[in-house]
């Protein structure tokens, strides 16, 4: 049985910050093809009306809830790439956010990985456009790698970037799975050394 929430008042930017929140939660527990207004206001201890007045559509309500999903996302993977790591320091950081991310904020990861099986989706279009930013992000990297000598001057730059960020999925869905830590090290190291030449 859910935890009845005791309604407060709160400033329009507030409630709209809190409304979002409770959106995301409901994307993760619903999916992003079935959450409603009715269960962001359950969430939010607030009248469904209430949920209207902020986001109208339902389709306003997914795409402001995705919004900050992928504004997350690309955030996290585009500051553990900065340019300011190694390539393979670079990997690894990346490779352990995204099971930091799945182990501490898991509802982003939920709609990250529910959001990318809607193949059927009217989302699945924008999911795809994200996608290809964040194998951008990683390409810059591979690409860094090969002119350093650190990988194998044949790798494909863009199709490590694809299965290095499906890795990500990986990790979360091992995250979830609750493998130890040490099992978590041995993949994220794993992973990663698969694009680096030996001794790299």
């Amino acid at each position: 049985m859910k935890e009845k929430i005791r309604r407060t008042r709160l400033a329009p930017e507030a409630r709209r910050a809190q409304l979002l929140q409770c959106t995301i939660v409901a994307l993760a527990e619903y999916g992003v093809a079935r959450a409603t207004h009715s269960h962001v206001a359950e969430r939010a201890g607030v009248s469904v009306s209430a949920v209207h007045s902020y986001f109208r559509t339902r389709n306003d309500l997914v795409s402001a809830g995705l919004d900050a999903v992928e504004e997350f996302l690309v955030t996290n993977v585009e500051t553990s790439l900065g340019e300011g790591r190694g390539v393979r320091e670079a990997l690894m950081r990346l490779a352990t956010e995204f099971a930091r991310i799945a182990r501490e904020n898991p509802d982003i990861i939920k709609v990250w990985l529910d959001w990318s099986t809607g193949v059927r989706a009217d989302t699945w279009p924008r999911y795809v456009d994200m996608l290809t930013r964040l194998h951008k992000m990683a390409e810059k990297v591979f690409a860094r790698g090969k002119r350093e000598g650190l990988m194998s001057p044949e790798l494909n730059v863009k199709a490590a970037a694809r299965l290095y960020i499906g890795d990500g999925h990986t990790l979360a869905l091992s995250q979830f799975a609750g493998v130890t830590q040490r099992e978590m090290d041995i993949l994220t190291a794993q992973i990663v050394d698969t694009f680096m030449l030996p001794g790299k």
